[in-house]
């Protein structure tokens, strides 16, 4: 009987730590390599990064523009006055050798977060086209977020919860215990070392669109 095998299972990304009451979180955008020009060559990818503001109908027009690019480009001049020679070359093109391992040039929308949802129905969309192929894949990508201290709101919270002031003397004694508590905290707040950063992991999606 043989062994069985443990599926490859992707560790979980450790949670962050939590911040103090004073502290908020401002989100960087994600870093991008330039665009290159759609009329590179196939060493340069042809990404087209997709939002949730991302106008459907244009950007499968942007990915139709790139792959005819990607088409003219593939076949170049072809000279079928030569006969045979000419038809062998004009075939060969639209073949891919596997013992290279050459793939063919694809377009490539990337989307992350609530732009998922967009990038799926437009690999959708592009499934149903009868002349390229769709492939899938996904990820994750680092996110850099900025961490900023509020030192008035920490201030303010200090004299919200200061006891002894417009304190009556019928009140509950718990409130008052619950106050010199909270600027207990506030003070255990300040002791503690907040980071300028923090990396956070964002799911993204490529959708690899290729003639066929």
């Amino acid at each position: 009987m043989a062994p069985s095998q443990t599926p490859n299972i992707r560790p979980k990304p450790p949670k962050l730590p939590r911040l103090p009451s004073n502290a908020r979180i401002t989100k960087r955008p994600l870093l991008r390599p330039p665009i290159p020009s759609p009329y590179a060559s196939s060493a340069s990818p042809k990404i087209i990064y997709i939002s949730t503001k991302t106008p459907f109908i244009s950007a499968v027009k942007r990915v139709r523009k790139l792959l005819d690019l990607i088409d003219k480009r593939a076949v170049g001049k072809v000279d079928l006055g030569d006969g045979r020679k000419g038809k062998q070359t004009l075939r060969a093109l639209g073949e891919v050798d596997p013992a290279s391992g050459k793939e063919p040039e694809e377009v490539i929308l990337k989307a992350t977060n609530r732009a998922i949802e967009k990038a799926l129905g437009l690999g959708v969309f592009f499934q149903g086209q009868d002349d390229v192929r769709v492939r899938l894949r996904t990820g994750s990508v680092g996110a850099v977020d900025d961490i900023v201290v509020d030192d008035k709101r920490t201030t303010g919270k200090r004299k919200k919860g200061s006891p002894g002031r417009n304190k009556g003397e019928g009140e509950n004694a718990e409130e008052g215990h619950d106050k010199v508590g909270e600027e207990m905290e506030n003070t255990e707040a300040d002791d503690v070392v907040i980071p300028e950063t923090q990396i956070r992991k964002v799911s993204i999606l490529e959708v690899g669109i290729s003639l066929k």
